[in-house]
């Protein structure tokens, strides 16, 4: 009767196994992490150089300004709202322009 794993015993097994399986095996895989990354920040990236050797360049070619490039703020925007509202008018326009016909019978 007691085998779903709200059973006391299936709990049970489960803890000493995560205690005695699993835990062993993570820990020594933590350990080998923490070795590696102690290993790559040791080590100079890659990276790193390649900003030091832009930043000299652009330095030396570059005009430097202290005030920083302006951003336009004018003209439209083409958000959803705005084209909603021009399809809208564009509807009414055409609505207007028209020409009803009438039966002639």
């Amino acid at each position: 009767m007691a085998k779903g794993i709200r059973s006391h015993v299936k709990k049970r097994n489960n803890v000493i196994k995560r205690a005695t399986v699993f835990k062993p095996v993570e820990d020594s895989r933590l350990a080998r992490l923490a070795a590696l990354q102690v290993e790559a920040a040791k080590n100079p990236s890659v990276g790193d150089h390649m900003e030091e050797v832009s930043n000299e360049t652009t330095s030396k070619d570059a005009m430097v300004t202290d005030e920083p490039a302006k951003i336009s703020t004018s003209g439209p925007r083409k958000n959803s709202k705005y084209l909603r509202d021009a399809k809208l008018k564009q509807k009414k326009l055409n609505k207007k322009n028209k020409k009803k016909t009438t039966n002639k019978f």
